[in-house]
């Protein structure tokens, strides 16, 4: 939601399937961890990341932590041309992103310009600029977050946010952040050294997909004007137990004190602390409460990196995860995991991640017990979806007003694989938002119809 916000799980694992894995999935799966240790390496679909230490679960696996500058990544690098014409990129070998990312840290930035605010007209306009990169977030930061990803000393008012960061291509001597909720412009004074070799690294990327961010009444959205064409995957999943979850969330990693009681298709822990988490045992579903009032923040800055600190401390595998939305009061985060660039949705009702923070302090989390682990090869056929117009389109024709479209957005959808429920597959589909729900494009079709 961009002017608002701040703006079916798998079956449990249990035993392996009653029936025998087809010959060619099973020597998919061998093949696959065999080479587990290459892609976390060189992944194939996943994003490279910034690692940090590492630790051992109770399972005796390694998760490698993800940097708050990892979690706090932009998640699309857009390219407009001397014409005017836009296209995202993407490489399923070289990640765009953390390219543009590590050139940008070697810049120098000097002081800033005052917050400029435009007409809704000349914001998109600008969005629009010739020779440019746009790198944009799925909603907005603190403006002290920049200077923690891109590693820079910048003086910031404390209440800036923004969701985009404007580069100009020809000869910079500035850089923007774009605030879209307020049409607002912060300029960077910048040297960007070794520009034109990033430039020219980036403009190998194998996916590029004519875009535009087009402005709907307040709503900036970014549009597929061709539609786009993109690859089906099937992963092998990972499974943590409760028991090392609950080692990390309750009674500060003892287990002797922890109460445990097992319901109709749910198992509910206790530490006597005030803290609480209930694994649902056919969706793998958690849900942990945290009733001590102690997650007592002010300022949208200390909110984020409060956010990133308990989802560290959760202890579920981060590899491309993403900070993805919040809401108004920013007392609801949401965190997802991407391949390609692209979010993947119905990996549970609420995202990967979201995390709830009330008014006297107290912290809940949802999160899933399933994670993916290593990709697997597929003979799937690769889908087309449908341009930005033609969504608009059936949208409309259906009585949706565009107005009411907060967001939209091209994702992966997780199902069950039919073969074995040890693996999902990821469809691209079109998401949209409206009233704050996420729903694939079919669904808000069907439910308007009703």
């Amino acid at each position: 939601m961009q002017n608002k916000k701040r703006f079916k799980l798998v079956t449990n694992f249990g035993i392996v399937s009653r029936f025998v894995l087809p010959v060619s999935l099973t020597i998919a799966i061998v093949i696959s961890l065999i080479f587990t240790g290459l892609i976390s390496i060189n992944p194939a679909h996943f994003t490279h990341t910034n690692k940090s230490t590492t630790r051992s679960t109770a399972e005796n696996s390694t998760i490698t932590a993800r940097t708050i500058s990892d979690i706090y990544s932009p998640t699309q690098v857009l390219q407009t041309d001397a014409s005017q014409a836009q296209k995202l990129l993407y490489d399923n070998k070289v990640n765009v992103i953390n390219e543009v990312q590590k050139s940008m840290r070697q810049w120098q930035f000097t002081k800033t310009s005052k917050v400029t605010r435009l007409s809704a007209q000349a914001y998109a306009q600008l969005l629009q600029q010739a020779n440019m990169l746009l790198l944009n977030y799925p909603d907005l930061l603190a403006g002290s977050l920049f200077n923690t990803v891109y590693q820079q000393k910048i003086k910031f008012d404390r209440k800036l946010e923004f969701n985009r960061i404007l580069i100009p291509t020809k000869n910079p001597k500035h850089i923007y952040l774009l605030n879209d909720s307020q049409f607002s412009v912060q300029a960077l004074n910048v040297t960007p050294r070794g520009l034109k070799k990033l430039l020219k690294k980036i403009n190998q990327a194998s996916g590029k997909v004519p875009v535009s961010e087009r402005l709907y009444e307040k709503n900036v959205l970014l549009t597929y004007t061709q539609g786009v064409t993109l690859k089906q995957y099937s992963y092998l999943l990972n499974k943590q137990t409760a028991n090392s979850l609950v080692k990390g969330l309750l009674n500060n990693g003892g287990l002797s004190s922890v109460k445990t009681k097992k319901q109709t298709n749910r198992t509910v822990y206790e530490d006597g602390n005030f803290r609480r988490m209930t694994v649902f045992s056919k969706s793998g579903v958690v849900s942990y409460q945290n009733f001590d009032g102690s997650r007592d923040a002010t300022g949208y800055s200390k909110i984020l990196r409060n956010a990133y600190t308990d989802l560290v401390s959760i202890g579920v595998p981060l590899d491309n995860m993403r900070f993805f939305e919040t809401n108004e009061d920013a007392t609801n985060f949401v965190y997802r995991t991407y391949v390609e660039g692209f979010p993947i949705f119905n990996q549970t009702r609420y995202g990967s991640v979201q995390l709830n923070y009330d008014t006297q302090g107290n912290t809940q989390m949802r999160f899933s017990l399933y994670s993916l682990q290593v990709p697997l090869p597929n003979n799937k056929p690769t889908v087309t979806l449908m341009s930005s117009d033609a969504v608009l389109a059936r949208l409309v024709a259906h009585g949706i007003a565009i107005k009411n479209i907060q967001d939209m957005q091209v994702g992966y959808r997780w199902t069950t694989n039919s073969s074995s429920n040890m693996v999902i597959d990821l469809k691209p589909v079109w998401y949209i938002e409206i009233n704050d729900e996420w729903l694939r494009l079919d669904q808000w079709l069907t439910k308007n119809n009703n």
